[in-house]
């Protein structure tokens, strides 16, 4: 599975699944990259993005990237598992949340942005970016 170039001393490999990886940077952003679209790839990552919400608190900061590229198809089976996801994360009272996703697709972005408006008590700053240095800059501002 290739994984985009860093150095290895900026990021470590957290979890690999067939199909997603999970990813830690220097500085706390973690990387959620669904590698393909396949209904295996997008379990792991359903999966994975509920083991990494359950340890968030209250006050804590995030910065996390979802990097979707090489999954951006809509199907019934991804779309339920994204709104579970994105349901869960509304109810959690996070104060200083920054989430990129990391997409090519202008019509999948349309889809996510009437999801992505803010819910008190989360707090959270979501952009979309096309490029992974810009948005890793931006999570790390």
């Amino acid at each position: 599975m290739a994984q985009p170039a860093m150095s290895d001393d900026s990021i470590r490999t957290i979890l690999q699944k067939p199909g997603y990886l999970r990813q830690r940077m220097v500085g706390g952003i973690t990387i959620l990259r669904v590698m393909e679209p396949t209904p295996e790839a997008i379990q792991a990552w359903y999966e994975d993005c509920n083991q990494f919400m359950a340890r968030w608190q209250t006050g804590q900061r995030l910065r996390y990237l979802h990097d979707i590229q090489r999954s951006e198809r809509v199907t019934p089976f991804a779309t339920e598992k994204v709104a579970r996801i994105l349901k869960r994360m509304h109810r959690i009272p996070v104060s200083d949340g920054r989430g990129a996703i990391l997409l090519h697709n202008a019509n999948v972005m349309n889809l996510l942005l009437p999801f992505l408006k803010p819910h008190p008590p989360a707090n959270w700053q979501i952009m979309f970016f096309s490029d992974e240095a810009e948005a890793i800059r931006w999570l790390s501002e």
